[in-house]
C-alpha cells in the first residue's frame, strides 16, 4: 500500500508540505490509499485540444509524496535489503525511517536502493518518497535539466509509475543489474557457437558477485537451464574465486544447450536460467532471469541484407510508440495483463517490430515484447537533436543504465543513440558503450536519420545500422552512385548494415470518423488549424499506399533498384497524449491503429491484412447507411489473385487490381500510389442486409468477410475483461468494460453516438475513458459512444468483493456486468514476488 499526499493536480499546494513527513512518526492515516504502479495525474490528461509544440496542457506536474509501512519476513535480518523501482517520472527523493536513502533524477531508468543500514529488522519500517515531475526539473549536480523532460515528446504522467519491488539475498550475493544508485551489473546471459541444423548453441553466463559477509569466501557459481514446462534443460559448473570481505567480481559459467528451442518472432520462446552461488557447497544465493536464446545477424546488400534471426531473413513490420504507451483513464501506470493485452493486439496485425521513441522503454513493455515475439529498438533519452556538456553525459548515462537493464531481453535487438543524426565523437562513444556493456548480446547501435547529407554522410562508417524517417521517397528510387543520399538512405548504407523505417505515415485520423456518407458526421471536417483532412476510410487508403511503397522496396529484392529497407513502421501504435497536429478538434495524437482505450481503427485490420503472410481480406467500413446512399466499398485484401463483392448474396462485381489512390480533396488531387492490397467498388447502392467479400487464389475462395445491417439500436451491452487470474484486490489491478449499443439481434450498430451514463457499486474506483474530439471527458461518470461503442476502466481496491457496473440511455434497455476482485495475500504491508 503506498500513501498518495495529494489527490489529483492542482489540489497540491507545496506550502502544505509538513514537515516530518520523510520520518517514520508523522500520521498519514488521513492520506489517500494507492498502489504501485501509481500515476498521480492520470485523470487531468486528455482533458483539453492537443498542442503540436506543447503536448498534453492540462495534465499536473509538480510534487506528490508517498508513504510506504512495512516489516521485514523473518530471516531477513542475516542479509541484504534492496528496493527496486523499475521506473518513476521525473526525480525520486527516498527516506527509511527518517534518514536519507538516496535520489534519482532521469526519470527513465530502473533504480535500486540498499536499504541494508537503514531498516529495522524486528520492527516497523517507513518508506517516504517525494517525486517531482515539474516539467522545468534540473539536475541538482549540474543545474541542467534534462533534454528529453516535455509534455510533447514524452508525456508528463507523474508518480511511482512502474513496478516496485523488495529484493533479499543473503551476504554473498548477485547484485541486480541497477547501475543507478547501486552502480551493479547483475547477470548477462548470452548465446553463442549456434548450430541451426543441430539445434544448439552455448549459453554463458557472467554474475557479478559481491561477498559483505565478515570472512573471506570461496564462491562458486553454476547455472540451470529451465524450459518453459519446468524442465530443467542444461547444468553447468563455472569459475570458483576467493572473495575477501567488500570484494566483487564477475564470475563466468558456461555450458551446452541441446537441443535448444530459439527465440523467434514467430515462436518467442523463454527460458528460464537459475543462476546459483554456492560456499562449501551450500547454496547461498539463487538468481532467476528469464530470457530467449537467438541468433541475430546484421547485413547489408541487395536480396541479402537486413535482420537475419537463426538463419533466416525477417522482414520488421510494425509501429513507432512513444515509450509511455499510456492508456486514457489510467495514465502510463496500469497492471501488467494490459500491458500483454497490448502487446497480443499489435500482434494481432501479423506485426513483429516496435520502435520505442525518445526514452527507453518500460521494462512491462519489454517483457510483453519478449513473449509475444516483438523485436524493439531502444533508445536512450532525446528531444530529436544532439546534445552537449552535461546533457550530452545524461543521455550516455540512461543509454548504460538502459543496457545493464535490458541486456538480457531477447526482443531488443537495436540499440538506438538518438531520435535524429548525432556527431560522429558521439557516435563512437555510443559504440564503444556497446561494446563494452553488451558486446555479445546479438545487438547493434545505430541512430535514426535525417535530412542532413553531411552529418549522415560522416556517420555511415560508424553506425552500426541505420534508421530513416520518411525515408521511401521518388527522390529515393532516383539517387545514382553509391554515396548519393536522400533522407539518411544511400547504396553505400544499404550495402553495410540494416537500413529501418523508424517512423513513416505521420498522418492522423480519429476513429469515430467512418466516411462521408456515414452519419452522425459525414465525414470529417478540419478545422483552422488541422493538418490532416482523413477520416476512417481514407486513412486506411493512404496508410495502404505508404506500406506498399516499403514492401516493394524491402531489402530481400535481388533487383539492387527496388532493395533497400529492412524495416517499416508507422507512427503510431496508439493514439496518445504526446504531440498532435489537430490542433482544431482532438485531445490527443489520432495517428494511432487503435485509440487510446486500444479500441481498433478501421486501419487496424487494414494493418492486419498487409502484414498477413498468408490470405487475408477486410470490408473497410460498415453496412448501416441512409437510403439510397450510393458509395465506393473498398477491401483490403493479400494474397489473393482477385476479390468478389456480394450484396445480399448477388455479385456486385469483381476487380483484380488494387486501388491506386488518388486523394481529392478541396479542388485538389494527389496522387498516392498503388495501395497494393486494396481493391474498390464503385456506385454501390447501399440495400440492408449482408456485404460480402470473398478473395480468390488460383480460382479457389483463399479468404472472406460479410458484415451485416444492425437494426435500430434496442440496448445497451457490457462486457467486461480482467486479468487471466481475474481482478486482484490489490488496490492496483484494473479491469475494462466495453460499452455497446446494439439492436435487438445483439449486433453493434456502428453509427450510434450518444450519451452512455455509467453508475459503478462494490469495491473499486472509477477511472472511466475518454472521447478524443471532447474535452473533460477523462473519469466523467458519462462517455459518447464512438462508431456504437467505447471503453472504461475501474481501478480495484484492497478490499475484495463483488463489483457491478451499470451503464444507461433513456428509451434503452440498461446493461449491467459484473466482475469479482479477488483477495491477495498481502503480509505486514508486502505482496509475494511476482517473478521476473
Amino acid at each position: 500500500v503506498v500513501h498518495d499526499g495529494v489527490r489529483h493536480g492542482e489540489d497540491y499546494d507545496a506550502r502544505r508540505e509538513m514537515p516530518g513527513w520523510d520520518t517514520a512518526a508523522f500520521d498519514d492515516s488521513a492520506w489517500a490509499i494507492v498502489s504501485t504502479p501509481h500515476t498521480y495525474n492520470d485523470a487531468d490528461s486528455y482533458q483539453v485540444i492537443i498542442s503540436h509544440s506543447g503536448g498534453d496542457r492540462g495534465a499536473y506536474a509538480g510534487v506528490a509524496w508517498y508513504r510506504k509501512h512495512f516489516r521485514l519476513p523473518s530471516g531477513a535480518k542475516e542479509g541484504k535489503v534492496f528496493l527496486e523501482f523499475e521506473g518513476l517520472k521525473q526525480a525520486g527523493r527516498f527516506w527509511v525511517n527518517g534518514k536519507s536513502a538516496g535520489k534519482f533524477e532521469n526519470g527513465i531508468t530502473a533504480c535500486g536502493l540498499d536499504l541494508t543500514d537503514l531498516v529495522n529488522f524486528d520492527g516497523d519500517n517507513v518508506l517516504a518518497v517525494k517525486v517531482d515531475n515539474s516539467n522545468d526539473y534540473k539536475e541538482e549536480a549540474t543545474g541542467v535539466g534534462y533534454q528529453w523532460l516535455g509534455r510533447d515528446f514524452d508525456p508528463n504522467y507523474g508518480g511511482l509509475n512502474h513496478n516496485v519491488g523488495l529484493r533479499l539475498t543473503g551476504k554473498v550475493y548477485q547484485t541486480l543489474p541497477l547501475y543507478e544508485n547501486l552502480q551493479t551489473t547483475g547477470v548477462y546471459i548470452y548465446p553463442s557457437h549456434f548450430s541451426m541444423a543441430a539445434k544448439s548453441c552455448d549459453v554463458t553466463v557472467e554474475a557479478q558477485v559481491r561477498n559483505e559477509a565478515a570472512d573471506p569466501q570461496a564462491v562458486t557459481l553454476s547455472a540451470v537451464v529451465v524450459d518453459a514446462n519446468g524442465v530443467a534443460r542444461a547444468r553447468f559448473e563455472g569459475d570458483t574465486s576467493d572473495l575477501v570481505t567488500g570484494q566483487t567480481e564477475a564470475l563466468k559459467a558456461t555450458g551446452s544447450l541441446a537441443p535448444a528451442r530459439f527465440w523467434d518472432v514467430d515462436d518467442p520462446y523463454l527460458y528460464e536460467v537459475y543462476t546459483i552461488l554456492t560456499v562449501n557447497g551450500k547454496v547461498v544465493d539463487v538468481g532467476k532471469t528469464r530470457t530467449g536464446f537467438r541468433q541475430a545477424e546484421f547485413k547489408g546488400g541487395a536480396g541479402k541484407g537486413g535482420l537475419w534471426l537463426n538463419g533466416r531473413f525477417v522482414y520488421l513490420k510494425g509501429y513507432a510508440e512513444r515509450a509511455v504507451d499510456e492508456w486514457a483513464g489510467l495514465g502510463q501506470a496500469y497492471p501488467d495483463w494490459m500491458h500483454d493485452f497490448n502487446a497480443a493486439l499489435l500482434r494481432g496485425t501479423h506485426a513483429n517490430y516496435m520502435r520505442w521513441m525518445h526514452i527507453s522503454p518500460q521494462a512491462v513493455d519489454v517483457r510483453a515484447c519478449d513473449k509475444t515475439g516483438i523485436v524493439e529498438i531502444c533508445p536512450a533519452g532525446d528531444k530529436e537533436k544532439d546534445a552537449q556538456g552535461a546533457q550530452w553525459d545524461q543521455r550516455m548515462d540512461v543509454m548504460r543504465d538502459s543496457m545493464i537493464f535490458y541486456r538480457n531481453t531477447p526482443s531488443i535487438l537495436f540499440w538506438e543513440a538518438g531520435n535524429t543524426v548525432i556527431s560522429p565523437p558521439h557516435m563512437r562513444l555510443m559504440v564503444e558503450l556497446r561494446k563494452e556493456r553488451d558486446p555479445d548480446g546479438g545487438r547493434v547501435m545505430g541512430t535514426r536519420g535525417d535530412s542532413d547529407v553531411p552529418a549522415n554522410t560522416a556517420l555511415t562508417p560508424i553506425a552500426e545500422y541505420y534508421g530513416v524517417m520518411i525515408g521511401q521517397d521518388p527522390r529515393t528510387d532516383q539517387l545514382t552512385g553509391a554515396t548519393a543520399m536522400f533522407r539518411a538512405y544511400s547504396a553505400e548504407r544499404r550495402d553495410r548494415a540494416p537500413l529501418i523505417e523508424t517512423e513513416d505515415f505521420r498522418d492522423e485520423a480519429a476513429r469515430r470518423f467512418w466516411d462521408d456518407f456515414s452519419p452522425p458526421h459525414f465525414g470529417f471536417k478540419p478545422g483552422p488549424k488541422d493538418t490532416y483532412h482523413w477520416n476512417s476510410e481514407t486513412f486506411c487508403l493512404a496508410a495502404a499506399a505508404r506500406y506498399h511503397d516499403y514492401f516493394v522496396n524491402r531489402i530481400s529484392n535481388a533487383d539492387p533498384a527496388h532493395a533497400k529497407w529492412s524495416g517499416y513502421a508507422s507512427i503510431y501504435w496508439s493514439d496518445s497524449n504526446a504531440d498532435g497536429r489537430q490542433d482544431s478538434s482532438e485531445v490527443c495524437r489520432v495517428s494511432g491503429k487503435v485509440d487510446s482505450v486500444r479500441l481498433p481503427k478501421q486501419a487496424y485490420y487494414v494493418y492486419r491484412v498487409m502484414q498477413n503472410e498468408e490470405p487475408d481480406l477486410h470490408i473497410i467500413g460498415h453496412w448501416n447507411y441512409p437510403s439510397n446512399t450510393v458509395k465506393t466499398i473498398y477491401v483490403a485484401a493479400n494474397h489473393c489473385d482477385a476479390v468478389e463483392l456480394f450484396v445480399n448474396g448477388k455479385s456486385a462485381g469483381a476487380s483484380g487490381r488494387p486501388l491506386n489512390f488518388i486523394d481529392t480533396y478541396e479542388g485538389k488531387s494527389v496522387n498516392c500510389g498503388d495501395t497494393g492490397c486494396i481493391y474498390a467498388f464503385p456506385q454501390i447502392k447501399f440495400e440492408p442486409g449482408a456485404l460480402k467479400a470473398v478473395g480468390t487464389k488460383n480460382g479457389k475462395s483463399a479468404a472472406q468477410d460479410e458484415i451485416q445491417t444492425a437494426g435500430e439500436v434496442r440496448r445497451l451491452k457490457l462486457t467486461p475483461y480482467t486479468g487471466p487470474n481475474g481482478l486482484q484486490a490489490d488496490a492496483s489491478d484494473a479491469a475494462f468494460f466495453d460499452i455497446e449499443a446494439v439492436d435487438a439481434k445483439g449486433r453493434r450498430c456502428p453509427t450510434d453516438e450518444a450519451r452512455v451514463d455509467f453508475s459503478l457499486t462494490g469495491p473499486a474506483t472509477w477511472r472511466g475513458g475518454y472521447n478524443s474530439g471532447r474535452t473533460n471527458s477523462v473519469n466523467k461518470i458519462y462517455l459518447d459512444t464512438e462508431c456504437g461503442i467505447n471503453r472504461v476502466a475501474i481501478r480495484s481496491t484492497l478490499t475484495p468483493g463483488v463489483i457491478t457496473l451499470a451503464a444507461s440511455r433513456p428509451g434503452l434497455e440498461p446493461a449491467t456486468a459484473k466482475v469479482e476482485s479477488k483477495p491477495v495475500k498481502l503480509e505486514n504491508g508486502l505482496l509475494p514476488d511476482a517473478g521476473p
